[in-house]
């Protein structure tokens, strides 16, 4: 049995207030660690969007976190104690993973985690929401 999407577009006033509404929260809260939003370059979009295809992950989980000083190479320094995300990758069930062990459904690749997205703001260039 095929699963249906049931993913479903957001009207824009409501995504500009969900965002108005984690903004006003967030920089409540602690304004240094705020990001507004994280762009990731197409390429790199579409290479995790290959490998899911490939068969033998089964989504993309999106974990929200925060720049530490060893995740800083090759970043401004700017970046420590902001919120970032790190995309990965999903194992579908009954696959392998890179130690060899057979994986349950959407099981975290931890051998394939995604960052390095600009971030706004600083790089806010287009963002309308």
């Amino acid at each position: 049995m095929e699963k249906v999407n049931k993913s479903q577009p957001i009207d824009k006033d409501i995504a500009q207030k969900m965002v108005n509404a984690y903004s006003e929260e967030a920089t409540s809260l602690n304004s240094r660690s705020y990001t507004k939003a994280v762009w990731f370059p197409a390429e790199q979009i579409l290479a995790m969007a290959k490998k899911i295809s490939e068969g033998k992950h089964d989504g993309l989980r999106i974990y929200f976190a925060q720049y530490i000083s060893e995740s800083l190479e090759g970043l401004p320094e700017d970046h420590k104690g902001r919120n970032t995300v790190l995309l990965v990758p999903t194992y579908a069930a009954g696959e392998t993973n890179a130690r060899g062990e057979v994986t349950n459904p959407h099981e975290d690749d931890i051998d394939d985690i995604e960052n390095r997205g600009e971030l706004c703001p600083t790089m806010c260039d287009g963002v309308e929401l």
